[in-house]
């Protein structure tokens, strides 16, 4: 279980959010085998950037609470049975910034496993929740599980190239082809996906058991690659099920562009 910054918090309630608005989706968090909080049309979330940078988090209605949870926040002490699990609520501090903002930290129990939430008591985002995402066991978004949050002022755009490009590690020429699918997302680097047979040397490369999810392209895998001896873990990656938006990619491979690598697109580095 992650602990709550009360200093970042405290920033939050102070100096508020960079930008938020109320969220397009409708939201289901389960957490202990009970569905926690299921957001609906009229009880709606707020997507909140909290830092100009990163991604956005949600911040969740208490209306939208499991019944037995609210009636822990209507002063019921007492854990609550829901379908044969027990519910507990604990209070661990309080935090209060300027304009009469405030919020509590309290830690949620639900059968064997516990979250701590950040809960606004007064000042612009009263009556809602801050969860930590990674202490829920499933985030569900219009009935569907989900990766991650997605900002909906960011995109993907993926066109297919010709341009000749080549890939050196340690100034071994690993990879090269005369055809290509670019990706940009908006806020990142272009992103050069080659087809896995651009690979010189198969016998070089070994599967990964790395998985890491992105909202906006799902889950990649992650490939492993030998040069001159030397093993680059996790060094190539691609998408087996990429998502709709950025299907153009699916399968094919693309290098991490780091030290000790070179891409060179039509003989020009990158």
């Amino acid at each position: 279980m992650s602990t709550i910054d009360k200093a970042a918090i405290t920033d939050l309630l102070t100096n508020g959010p960079h930008r938020s608005e109320v969220g397009r989706k409708q939201l289901t968090l389960a957490l202990g085998g009970l569905y926690i909080a299921s957001t609906t049309l009229s009880e709606k979330p707020y997507l909140v950037w909290e830092k100009e940078k990163g991604y956005p988090r949600y911040y969740i209605p208490i209306q939208s609470l499991h019944p037995d949870i609210k009636a822990q926040l209507g002063g019921e002490t007492n854990g609550h049975q829901a379908s044969g699990t027990t519910v507990k609520l604990e209070t661990v501090a309080t935090v209060k910034g300027n304009n009469d903002s405030a919020a509590a930290i309290e830690t949620l129990t639900v059968g064997s496993k516990t979250t701590t939430w950040v809960r606004f008591t007064e000042g612009l985002y009263n009556g809602f929740i801050r969860f930590e995402r990674s202490e829920i066991d499933d985030w569900f978004q219009n009935g569907q599980l989900f990766f991650g949050i997605k900002n909906p002022f960011k995109r993907i755009d993926t066109a297919p190239v010709s341009n000749h490009i080549v890939v050196k590690v340690d100034g071994e020429v690993v990879a090269e082809t005369d055809v290509a699918v670019l990706l940009n997302e908006t806020g990142l680097k272009e992103t050069y996906y080659i087809p896995a047979t651009s690979v010189k040397n198969w016998g070089t490369v070994e599967k990964s058991d790395l998985r890491t999810a992105c909202p906006y392209k799902g889950e990649a895998w992650y490939l492993s690659i030998t040069v001159k001896g030397k093993k680059y873990d996790n060094l190539i990656w691609y998408y087996p099920y990429p998502t709709h938006e950025s299907a153009g990619v699916e399968g094919l491979i693309s290098f991490y562009n780091k030290e000790g690598v070179d891409i060179l697109v039509d003989g020009v580095k990158i």
